[in-house]
């Protein structure tokens, strides 16, 4: 499988193998009974931060695969649902953690994202973003 590069564009057909491969069945589910709900999107690597620096700077090797696993949930999260975002932001911690980042650090990036990912932002990286 090969895991697209930050800039590259992700299609709903795109995102349903890249779900595939990271075993994310609900989303597989999600998206192939409703694909026309879902926009195409850009990926941008761990949003807000130069993904170089970052993952020597604080350990972390698979940032931008770990960024892309989080995107995803996000991308195609049930909109409204805090439970299912919640679950995405831990599983990002803790990816974080068993990838070689700190405790510390693992945990400012979980609230990074848990307060910037609020889907009341609307922003092109909030939750559930990927829906028409």
């Amino acid at each position: 499988m090969t895991l697209p590069k930050i800039d590259d564009t992700i299609t709903t057909e795109y995102a349903i193998k890249l779900c595939e491969h990271f075993g994310y069945k609900y989303l597989v589910t999600r998206l192939r009974e409703n694909p026309n709900n879902y926009k195409d999107w850009v990926f941008d690597g761990a949003s807000m931060v130069n993904d170089d620096i970052f993952s020597k700077l604080f350990h972390i090797p698979n940032l931008v695969e770990i960024a892309l696993k989080h995107d995803l949930k996000y991308a195609y999260g049930e909109q409204g649902n805090k439970e299912e975002k919640l679950r995405a932001d831990l599983e990002f911690e803790l990816d974080l953690v068993n990838d070689g980042a700190s405790p510390e650090i693992a945990k400012l990036m979980f609230v990074a994202v848990d307060k910037g990912g609020e889907e009341s932002l609307k922003t092109k990286y909030t939750w559930a973003y990927a829906h028409t």
